[in-house]
Parts: structure tokens; C-alpha cells; sequence
């Protein structure tokens, strides 16, 4: 088939702008984005031509190729993350997105991040051994968004002046930091996925920042 298929699954603790970031994806006018808690699951699909596609002459396929992106939307609460674990295996998803607010406490974020990595190997298989066999062999994408950058200074932005300045990216830096041995696991765990990490404000970023996450999922799941 022409047309490739990205299926994502976006977790992260409540309030960290997952349901924000799948408005963006969908080109939803950031004025009219307000902040809410989603308490269901919410899956969105939308096939986009991703802004490299220009970068290609005219006879190669990606200049014209489009991704269909599944992405799913998580609750974060503590009592709705069991579902994590269903949704990973019904949608057989191609990893995770996971997202992390700056202003949250150290120990929420890092307990998130945790129920991210053990409902995954469950989605894998409920018997520990053979889920550890099943994440040598498989190929994911584990993806940390640092989301929120501009909340990591008090300067107050809007949409058209927000940009990841040297000042922010230090401090969103910093604050990822904090959780480098739980993503050590992840590495530990699944040595053949990819690994990477974003920094972005899903309501004030440009939409060419958004897009670009895409662009990472693509390279890994069909380039590297």
C-alpha cells in the first residue's frame, strides 16, 4: 500500500497535554483549546502529508506519500491506568509517546513513567519471564516529550512568539534528567526499540513542531 500507517499509543500522567497534543496533531485552532481531563479512552486518526515530503523530488515516493496516524489517548488518573495495558495490546500499537509536564512533582511523574513501562511488558505477555523474552525481540518506539516548555520560565508567551530558546531547553534538560535511570530500564528492557526525546509546548509550539514528532516516528518505524 501507498499510503503507511503510524500507530501510537500517547501516555503520561493527568494534565500533562496528551488530549492537547492529539488537538494539535489534528490542526484544531489553539485559541479554542481549553484544558480538560479525559476520563475514556480516545482514539484519533488523521492522514497527514508530512511537511518532508517537500524535501523529495518529485519522482520519489514520499513527496507524495501520506501516514495515517492512529493516535490514542489515554486517561491519566491512577484508577483508569489498568486500561493502558488493554488498549497496547488491542491496537498492537507501534509504542508510545510519553509525556511529561514540567510543574508536576518529581514522584508523580517518575510513578507515571513506571505504570508506562510495567503495563507495557504486560501488554506483552502477563507472565514476567516471557514478557521480558517477548521485549529483547521486538521493535518499539519510546518516545519522552517534555511537554509545557514554556512553563519552565516565568516569561509569559503567546502563540506566535513561543520558541524553545536556549534558557528553556536548559531547564526541560534538567527536569528529564531526574528520570534517566527509569529510562535506562526501558532501554535495558527493549534494546532493539528506539529511543528519543522531544521538547515542546503542544498548545504554543508551531505547528511545524508538532509535525516534526511525526517525522521522528516515521524515520524509526520506516528508515532506520
Amino acid at each position: 500500500m501507498f499510503d503507511r500507517k503510524i500507530r501510537i499509543s500517547i501516555l503520561g500522567n493527568t494534565g500533562v497535554g496528551k488530549t492537547t497534543l492529539i488537538d494539535r496533531m489534528k490542526g484544531t485552532d489553539v485559541r479554542t483549546i481549553k484544558s480538560k481531563k479525559s476520563y475514556q479512552i480516545n482514539i484519533e486518526q488523521k492522514k497527514i502529508r508530512l511537511q518532508s515530503s517537500d524535501s523529495y523530488p518529485w519522482y520519489h515516493p514520499e513527496a507524495y506519500r501520506k501516514y495515517q496516524i492512529l493516535a490514542i489517548d489515554n486517561p491519566g488518573e491512577i484508577k483508569y491506568r489498568r486500561q493502558w495495558r488493554e488498549v497496547l495490546r488491542a491496537f498492537n500499537t507501534d509504542g508510545m509517546l510519553f509525556l511529561l509536564d514540567p510543574q508536576q512533582s518529581i514522584e508523580i511523574t517518575r510513578i507515571a513513567m513506571e505504570d508506562a513501562y510495567n503495563y507495557f511488558l504486560d501488554s506483552l505477555d502477563l507472565n514476567p519471564e516471557r514478557a521480558d523474552e517477548k521485549a529483547k525481540t521486538k521493535k518499539y518506539i519510546f518516545h519522552f516529550v517534555v511537554n509545557k516548555c514554556d512553563t519552565c520560565v516565568s516569561t509569559s508567551y503567546s502563540a506566535k512568539d513561543f520558541h524553545i530558546s536556549p534558557e528553556i531547553k536548559d531547564q526541560a534538560v534538567e527536569f528529564l534528567s531526574q528520570f534517566a535511570s527509569i529510562m535506562d530500564i526501558f532501554k535495558e528492557t527493549f534494546p532493539r526499540s528506539k529511543f528519543g526525546i522531544s521538547y515542546i509546548s503542544a498548545l504554543y509550539s508551531p505547528y511545524s513542531e508538532i509535525n516534526k514528532l511525526f517525522e521522528i516516528l516515521k524515520v524509526y518505524l520506516f528508515e532506520s
